[in-house]
């Protein structure tokens, strides 16, 4: 025969049952909130969060007003990145073939200096990079990894986002033209 339950026990199991699910209710309330007040990376038709940055090459700073008027790729990427490995070639062959129409420019994001340039000198990428040092242009361009790339029109505004590595040379090449027609 089975005991039964005393009446004393029941509430306990409940105290104990709301003890434990109150700080897992909460947790999820925190995060739902936290996630609804980030927005998510920048999308298509938003204007492109501004920044200024010490430039990975060379002395002083370099801001993305300073390019306006033309059109911008905006490669996110790292040293010890495979994938930004993969699509470095297709964006040193891109430079060539459009660079006199449109800014490329690197944000390197959690890397040494040396070898962040010893990537760019391994790859041949001529284009400015500058260094993202305290994570901020990261954090505006809600950022989830590297490599990414955002794609920005003479007037600011973004017009395509790529998360993760481009997919191959032909879509790079394509969405540039986009850019430039």
């Amino acid at each position: 025969m089975q005991a039964m339950s005393s009446p004393a026990t029941t509430p306990n199991k409940a105290l104990r049952a709301a003890l434990i699910m109150l700080p897992a209710a909460a947790f999820v309330g925190l995060l739902t909130y936290g996630l609804s007040r980030t927005g998510g990376p920048p999308a298509p038709g938003d204007d492109a969060p501004g920044f200024e940055a010490e430039l990975l090459e060379g002395d002083g700073d370099l801001s993305l007003a300073e390019l306006a008027g033309k059109p911008v790729v905006l490669n996110f990427w790292a040293s010890w990145c495979g994938p930004c490995k993969d699509e470095a070639p297709w964006f040193k062959a891109a430079h060539e073939r459009f660079g006199d129409q449109v800014h490329f420019l690197g944000v390197d994001i959690n890397d040494a200096r040396t070898e962040a340039i010893a990537f760019t000198d391994e790859y041949g990428i001529e284009y400015p990079s500058v260094r993202d040092l305290n994570g901020s242009i990261k954090a505006d361009y809600g950022l989830t990894g590297q490599p990414e790339t955002f794609f920005i029109d003479a007037d600011g505004k973004i017009v395509e986002h790529v998360p993760g590595a481009v997919p191959n040379e032909a879509e790079l090449m394509r969405l540039i033209e986009r850019l430039t027609g």
